[in-house]
């Protein structure tokens, strides 16, 4: 890991050839907080071909250090912009709120080649990930059916995902010009209507895609004062100590949001040249390969035989 080709230094962030992130850290059976290694296989392959790529999961294991996000999130901004074909991991161990977002934005603009994986969960087995019967992966967090310690941890999960999609989104209404935000218990016909006590991840996600498609796209916040924040962001309201009853419906909730953002982000996603979506390390290595060959990054074979007989 200690020799993997990842660029840390903001200096070099222009040398950046590969964004490879997505899934970050994972609570455990217990509710601890792993690194996930789901990518490591890719990462090292990127490093023996030679490929210099970006991957923001800071960790003292691979980059030195622990995560800071003063430093750490405008390096991953600057990277995923100089980044020639970027890859995003959909773990079915964590929520992946912002990723979709961010694979939403790529999907639509698409100004380069982007890899979707859906990973299994077990860097130990490389197998298509656990799906419904109509193929779609699912969300299926370690513990939080039968772990009192992980339900807790995945209780905060959800939370924090919550904000973090709804802060995300009211950044792409600067950028968006299709997208409007309101704040107001008057909705109207069209209106895609967020309530504050309702996660809403697949209408954000969903949302973002036709605003950033070019139609126009209204997203009202509703709940009043009492569910904004102190510089006005609307926030997700849930209990800080739930009662049990309460707290098994939310994570119930939470487990369907995760499905269901998982099918949307299928069901929206475009294959072509563009945009692949793979199932397995193995299948997100060739496609790298193709994507970095057909960037000109890696020799094709012919290239490769000629260089060889030189």
């Amino acid at each position: 890991m200690a020799a993997w080709r990842s660029i840390g230094n903001p200096s070099e962030l222009s040398k950046v050839q590969v964004f490879s992130g997505g899934a970050c850290n994972i609570r455990d059976q217990q509710g601890a907080l792993l690194r996930n290694v789901e990518r490591d296989q890719i990462n090292e392959w990127l490093t023996q071909q030679g490929v210099i790529f970006y991957d923001p999961q800071v960790h003292p294991e691979t980059h030195g250090c622990e995560y800071d996000y003063e430093i750490h999130s405008q390096l991953e901004i600057a990277a995923r912009a100089a980044a020639a074909v970027k890859l995003y991991e959909v773990s079915p161990r964590t929520f992946g709120g912002v990723t979709a977002m961010e694979i939403a934005v790529s999907q639509v603009r698409r100004d380069r080649p982007t890899l979707i994986f859906f990973s299994d969960g077990n860097n130990q087995t490389d197998i298509i990930p656990e799906h419904s019967k109509e193929g779609f992966p699912l969300f299926l967090p370690y513990g939080i059916k039968d772990s009192d310690d992980a339900r807790k941890a995945h209780y905060q999960e959800f939370i924090k995902n919550a904000n973090r999609m709804r802060r995300y989104l009211i950044r792409f209404a600067q950028e968006l010009n299709g997208l409007t935000v309101t704040f107001g218990d008057e909705v109207f016909d069209g209106d895609v209507v967020i309530m504050p006590t309702r996660m809403h991840a697949a209408d954000i996600f969903r949302a973002l895609v036709n605003a950033a498609s070019g139609k126009r796209v209204v997203v009202n916040f509703t709940g009043g004062e009492k569910s904004r924040d102190a510089s006005g962001n609307p926030v997700f309201m849930a209990p800080a100590r739930p009662r049990k009853v309460f707290m098994d419906a939310l994570l119930d909730q939470y487990t369907d949001e995760g499905d269901e953002l998982r099918r949307a982000i299928c069901q929206l996603v475009t294959i072509n040249v563009m945009t692949r979506v793979v199932y397995t390390q193995r299948d997100a290595i060739a496609s790298l390969g193709d994507l970095l060959r057909a960037k000109k990054i890696l020799p094709t074979a012919v290239e490769a035989a000629s260089a060889a007989g030189q």
